[in-house]
């Protein structure tokens, strides 16, 4: 018998409070090195200051959030595993590679899962959260350059590259980000 690997009460996903800041941050800090070093061939990533990043999570999750503005975390037994922020994002026009707008809809602008807790679900949960919460009409999300892990898990998702990108200065270089994006249906 194959057990699956649904959502139990040991994998779920809930609206971020501010005690999850630290475990946010410790999570956000190591996917932005993890992709940066990635954008630069492999090169080693500036340090991100985690005590800055942890209380920029505690004053944003301590206060309302605007409108269309979600903060979600992944839970794996009573731990934070992953967590994801999204907000509204305009329709952006048509480029010289796609002929069509890309629809308003939610911009992802981060979705993380702690190295530990890959591949166990918890990325498409927080994914199809973001879905079932702001019923967008397209998703949308900026993937910098060379980092395969998160290219394949949006491909799977259904994510395909937009036609937009954009260069980062990152301290030790600089990386190219591609907008990837993904009709929602109805």
């Amino acid at each position: 018998m194959t057990r699956s690997r649904a959502a139990s009460p040991d994998r779920s996903v809930r609206p971020a409070v501010d005690e999850d800041a630290p475990a946010i941050a410790r999570i956000q800090v190591a996917g932005i090195r993890e992709a940066v070093g990635a954008g630069l061939d492999g090169g080693e990533a500036p340090p991100v200051p985690r005590a800055a990043v942890e209380a920029t999570w505690g004053t944003t999750l301590g206060r309302p959030q605007p409108a269309g503005h979600h903060t979600l975390v992944a839970l794996h037994g009573h731990g934070v595993a992953g967590f994801a922020a999204c907000a509204p994002g305009e329709a952006l026009p048509p480029t010289g590679g796609r002929p069509e707008p890309v629809p308003a809809g939610t911009d992802i602008l981060a979705l993380e899962v702690d190295r530990d807790f890959r591949r166990s679900g918890h990325g498409s949960r927080l994914l199809a959260a973001i879905v079932d919460i702001t019923r967008p009409a397209s998703l949308r999300v900026w993937i910098v350059a060379g980092d395969d892990v998160r290219v394949r898990f949006y491909q799977g998702a259904g994510f395909s590259p937009a036609g937009v990108r954009r260069t980062l200065a990152t301290g030790a270089g600089s990386v190219v980000e591609h907008l990837w994006w993904s009709r929602v249906p109805d």
